[in-house]
């Protein structure tokens, strides 16, 4: 069966000369909207910023150059809008929705336009704000993508990955302060992954995206809220699970090794696990990447020592390390 996205309704070569890349055209091509459209246009309304690369793990099955025709279509017919993110000598094109996608969707849903989830003020934030966004998507697709594959091949028996949202999400302790203060900290994970294996045991994972933005301070804060919930009686009753493991992607393996000393420092060790960006790809994010903080230091008499590099230390694979 041929895919939707290797229809095209023109010649390929004319249209690539025709249109621009960084403006609309002014007389957009004619072409026939399909379901095929309609799913990628529900994709950008609920990862709000896609990259090609990112809506093509959506779409396996789709040609790389049909689907840049049908991305390109809706585009010049403001279905979608387009930003173009420069990167040294490169570009990168993103994806987001527009209200006639919105309408359009509402349309073929048969569903009010309120009740479709997106609202023009979700496209008015920050590139920094799209940045972090456009990785959290990339671990949230990978996961999906991955653990959907590990389900068909029975290694797991059912997986939820969400998106965090703080209504759904917020993971809340009593701390207390240097003054003996009680007071509730919490934290909101970019993702929540909750995987059923085989031997009936539940695993949650909750995915951190770090850009390299945040401050010691605030990341030992994070660690010492995801420690402390670890040992609460909510945790069991919440998610019918005596573990979690925090799954932390950040920027570079210099910055792995600064978060990890950091979490160590405050008793973080084992449930804190660290990977780089570059290794977020549906097929690598279930394979040995992640690397455990307790691998990389200890803390001894309230001194830290390293243990090993992240170049050279053991790498721990999230099916195959079930409650490690």
């Amino acid at each position: 069966m041929t895919s939707d996205f290797t229809m095209n309704p023109r010649p390929v070569k004319t249209d690539q000369k025709r249109l621009p890349k960084k403006a609309r055209a002014k007389k957009p091509p004619v072409f026939r909207i399909t379901d095929r459209d309609v799913l990628l246009l529900k994709a950008a309304c609920k990862h709000r910023y896609l990259t090609v690369d990112q809506i093509a793990w959506l779409f396996p099955d789709s040609s790389s150059r049909g689907l840049e025709n049908r991305l390109r279509y809706l585009f010049h017919n403001k279905y979608l809008n387009r930003i173009i993110l420069h990167e040294s000598v490169s570009h990168k094109l993103i994806y987001t929705m527009t209200e006639k996608a919105a309408r359009l969707i509402a349309d073929r849903d048969n569903i009010s336009r309120q009740e479709v989830p997106w609202q023009r003020h979700l496209n008015q934030i920050s590139m920094s704000h799209i940045m972090h966004l456009l990785e959290v998507n990339s671990a949230v697709i990978s996961l999906q993508s991955a653990l959907s594959e590990a389900k068909d091949k029975k290694r797991i028996i059912e997986s939820k990955v969400f998106l965090g949202v703080p209504e759904a999400h917020k993971l809340t302790v009593t701390l207390i302060d240097q003054d003996g203060h009680r007071y509730n900290s919490s934290v909101v994970p970019d993702a929540v992954v909750g995987i059923l294996f085989p031997n009936k045991e539940i695993g949650m994972f909750f995915v951190e995206v770090d850009r390299a933005t945040m401050t010691v301070a605030r990341w030992q804060t994070k660690t010492i809220v995801y420690r402390e919930y670890s040992r609460s009686p909510e945790l069991k009753e919440r998610f019918k699970t005596n573990w979690f493991i925090v799954l932390t992607i950040t920027t570079s393996e210099k910055r792995v090794m600064s978060l990890a000393q950091s979490s160590v420092a405050v008793g973080g060790i084992r449930a804190f696990w660290y990977t780089t960006a570059d290794r977020i790809k549906p097929d690598s994010i279930l394979s040995p990447i992640w690397v455990r903080a307790g691998y990389l230091f200890q803390i001894r008499n309230e001194r830290i020592s390293q243990l090993a590099d992240f170049k050279n230390c053991q790498r721990l694979n999230i099916l195959d390390t079930v409650g490690a």
